[in-house]
């Protein structure tokens, strides 16, 4: 995303689903998709800010300390989903539209193959975030239920 092969002004239309969140610059993305694209053209995004994910627990504790271990170590740029209208109008787009949404997940093998709550939970144990027992009882609760867990996607409209 940072130099894409294309010349200036050439694409009418772009797409991207949930890359910024792993790119080095997203700033510097956006500008080269904004390059790349001719006057009136329009880029999607679709990026989740993971700030706002949210895992039922009685202990919210231990949700709090999930969310901030996806926040401060497991993804890039985490809050993305939220910054991307002030990013893109940054880079010099309109941005006529965000829409987001809020997927509810109340079965966890769907959550945990989308949000990775399990593999999330044993990395937050390597990091420090929590205790291998209380990565337990987490998994332990979400496996038991009921089970709530929810994130919210955005979709940002940009148009050069």
């Amino acid at each position: 995303m940072h130099e894409l092969p294309l010349p200036d002004r050439t694409a009418d239309r772009a797409r991207t689903d949930r890359v910024p969140q792993h790119v080095a610059d997203p700033v510097r993305a956006l500008r080269e998709a904004r390059r790349v694209l001719r006057p009136g053209g329009r880029l999607v995004m679709g990026e989740p800010d993971w700030g706002t994910l949210t895992v039922d627990h009685p202990d919210s504790g231990l949700s709090r300390a999930c969310t901030q271990y996806v926040t401060d170590e497991a993804v890039r740029n985490a809050r993305i989903g939220s910054q991307l209208a002030r990013l893109a109008t940054g880079a010099g787009f309109a941005v006529p539209a965000v829409i987001p949404v809020t997927p509810v997940f109340r079965d966890l093998r769907a959550a945990d193959a989308i949000l990775g709550l399990e593999r999330t939970a044993r990395r937050a144990v390597n990091a420090g975030y929590f205790t291998e027992e209380a990565a337990r009882r987490l998994l332990d609760h979400l496996t038991e239920g009921p089970f709530l867990a929810t994130v919210t996607l955005y979709i940002v409209v940009a148009e050069s």
